[in-house]
Order: C-alpha cells, then structure tokens, then sequence
C-alpha cells in the first residue's frame, strides 16, 4: 500500500469537506437566522496486521467525525415588519413541515390565503397547544408580545411555542435554517427569552473570518496536491529505473 497517497488524500479529503462548510456559510451571510458551522477532524490510526520492523509504527489519517454549530446570536436587524420575529436568548421557534415538527431561529412570518401564520416557506406556525395561529380578516392590529403572545384588537389569539433543548449540538440541520431534533435530547419551553415584533436575527457569519479561513484552506490544499504529484512522480521515476536494471 502506498501510504503517502492515502494519507494526503485523506487529508485532501477533510479540507475539501472544510471548504465546502465555509462555502456555504459565505453563502448564507444574508440568510436570517442562518448559523455558522465548522468541521471538526480527528487522527483515524491504522496499522497492517503482523507488522514487524521498519513500517510497523502506524498509519494517521484525517477523518471529518462532527461538524459544530455556532448557535450565538446574530445582529438584530430592524425592520418594523408586522410578522418579522427575533428570539433574545437561548430558544427556537416550533414549525410544523411534512416531515413532522422542527424548529427554527429564523422568524420571517407571514399570513398565508387561509388567515394562517406560516414561514416563508408555508410551513404552519405553532402555538403552544402545537395548533396553527389563525388571524381573522377583519383583524388589523396585530401585535406580538415580548412573551411569544399573539394579540388582535380581539383579544389574545395564542402564544408562540418557544423551545430550548439541553444540548443545541444534537440537533440535525435539516435546510439552513432548520433543524430536528433527536429522541435523547430533553426539549423544554423556553420561558426565559424574549420576543421582538418588526425584528429579524441576521446570520451570525463573520464574512471576514470566514473568508480568511477560505483562503487559508485553499493554500493547504494546494500544498497537499503539490506532494501528491511529487510523491508520484518520485514513484514514477523509481519504477523506470527498477525497470532499466531488469
């Protein structure tokens, strides 16, 4: 087995992987709610069965095992927008989609033919009874309180589902601004947050830093590639003349 071959791509590997994260993350600097995430590698040793001598130390190759999600918040963005929401503090708004509830820190709402609150992607807003929020026609004052409570000139109408899990880590990003979560990681109601009408949270992507980091990852893996080739040429270059003195 060619050892440096393997070992460089398995390098080259994670830092395609890295650029690709960042790629996406300088991608969605504009997406509210978005949340930057980074890869996180590890040494995988591997050693040949019986082997003695020289090649016997073992073999380290990168492997991806997580990648981390920044969950601090973004700058909160103004917009005076009657269904723009921002959470302060550690929480989540509950969604129901096709694929079950899931949750989201992006809060750009709106009412759709039915009267219901939804996301921009239509998917049902829920309250704490997990039922839809419904604004009636005829309803023009519509206010959102620092609880989560949905308030017409007719009364309260239901308060937003606000949830805080014990580990953000554990859950699964489903788009990029939506997650689900897992069946060993405690959801609770989120009653220590606050709520704001006419705001949304911007992505917490430092465009700098990541830029930087892009730069930095395509540099590594050009200098991988450059030992790649040497590594094959320097073979190339045996086998010609272990073929001259046959």
């Amino acid at each position: 087995m060619d050892n440096t071959k393997y070992v460089a791509l398995s390098r080259q590997m994670g830092l395609w992987k890295q650029m690709d994260t960042v790629a996406n993350n300088m991608a969605n600097m504009n997406t509210s709610g978005y949340k930057t995430q980074e890869v996180m590698f590890k040494s995988y040793v591997a050693q040949a069965v019986g082997a003695e001598g020289f090649g016997k130390d073992p073999v380290h190759f990168t492997q991806d095992y997580a990648t981390v999600k920044d969950f601090s918040e973004g700058v909160m963005y103004e917009t005076g927008n009657t269904y723009d929401v921002a959470i302060s503090g550690d929480a989540f708004f509950a969604v129901e989609t096709d694929h079950g509830e899931m949750y989201t820190r992006k809060g750009q709402f709106q009412v759709d033919y039915s009267g219901q609150i939804v996301t921009q992607d239509g998917y049902t807003v829920l309250n704490e009874s997990n039922e839809p929020l419904f604004i009636a026609p005829d309803e023009r004052s519509i206010e959102i309180t620092a609880t989560g409570e949905v308030v017409t000139e007719n009364g309260i109408i239901g308060r937003l589902k606000l949830v805080k899990f014990d580990d953000n880590q554990k859950l699964k990003k489903v788009t990029d601004t939506m997650y689900s979560n897992v069946e060993n990681n405690k959801m609770d109601v989120a009653n220590d947050v606050r709520v704001a009408q006419g705001v949304v949270e911007k992505s917490n992507v430092n465009s700098i830093a990541e830029m930087t980091k892009l730069i930095s990852l395509q540099r590594n893996y050009e200098y991988v590639q450059q030992m790649i080739d040497a590594e094959h040429q320097r073979l190339s270059n045996t086998i010609e003349v272990y073929s001259q003195l046959a």
